[in-house]
């Protein structure tokens, strides 16, 4: 057993109004106590669109639309890391000094996993097209940023009993970016759709050059062995250079349930007889 402790520093800036009263922009940096910058944390308003995904830096720019009140929470989520809820009535009517929240530590239990060797029978399962007419897409729009965390997956039935994850795949149909990052999740399921990311690090695959293919992750070493069925998502947390189209092929019907989140912090919606096109390898 591991004992891990996590402690982080959220730092929010002053807010600024865009295009007259149309929107609020929020900038700010996630760090740890030390001042060193936390990537990839998830931001936003729950359970709606407004959220997007810190820099590799910690920084970070929220597009809040008029339908935001300061009723409303920021959350901060990240693997590994311990949520925070902010309300935006913290930082609402602030014009100067920026607003600095820290977390305290907190330990965290990691579960030991044993790797067993009668785990010997390997299975694939999922949905191996690759070229349909329909693609869905990690929503694209004209402030940058402003949808990062949007998370494409599906739900995966898997052999009863302990079952080891061994590699996922995923096909990417349209990608016109200089680079783009992509972090996989693994979910265990609650009333049909995803809940608790089993992963407690970021797992991240950066396509360059517009790659357009299948992708391979290797998910081995992160010892992820469970007993129930799984959803496997592909979430967008950052991008490069130009570009303005990022999807994944998409047929209906089929054997599968399909899930999108819109949003880092948005809800997730569920479609039955839709997938992408993922597979996922196992031993049992």
């Amino acid at each position: 057993m591991y004992r891990v402790i996590f402690s982080f520093m959220v730092t929010i800036f002053v807010v600024t109004q865009m295009n007259g009263q149309a929107d609020r922009t929020l900038s700010g940096f996630v760090s740890d106590t030390e001042g060193l910058g936390l990537a990839y944390v998830s931001i936003g308003i729950p359970g709606t669109t407004a959220g997007t995904v810190s820099a590799a830096d910690g920084s970070f720019k929220l597009y809040l639309p008029t339908s935001v009140t300061p009723r409303d929470s920021l959350r901060f989520s990240l693997v590994g890391h311990e949520s925070l809820s902010l309300p935006l009535q913290t930082w609402w009517e602030t014009t100067g000094d920026s607003v600095r929240v820290m977390l305290s530590s907190r330990t965290q239990t990691l579960r030991e996993v044993v790797v067993r060797p009668d785990l010997i029978q390997k299975k694939r399962t999922g949905t191996r097209f690759k070229h349909t007419k329909t693609t869905t897409n990690f929503a694209i729009s004209g402030k940058p940023n402003q949808n990062l965390g949007a998370e494409i997956g599906r739900r995966f039935d898997l052999p009863k009993g302990r079952v080891m994850l061994d590699t996922f795949r995923f096909f990417v149909a349209a990608n016109n970016f200089d680079t783009v990052g992509l972090r996989i999740n693994v979910y265990n399921l609650h009333k049909g759709r995803p809940m608790e990311n089993l992963l407690s690090e970021s797992v991240v695959v950066e396509l360059t050059n517009g790659q357009k293919s299948w992708t391979s992750v290797d998910l081995r070493s992160y010892k992820i062995e469970v007993n129930e069925d799984v959803a496997v998502s592909v979430e967008w947390i950052y991008h490069a250079g130009k570009g303005d189209a990022l999807s994944l092929p998409i047929d209906m019907p089929v054997d599968g349930i399909h899930f999108y989140k819109y949003g880092s912090q948005g809800r997730w919606k569920r479609f039955v007889g839709m997938s992408t096109a993922m597979v996922l390898d196992v031993r049992y």
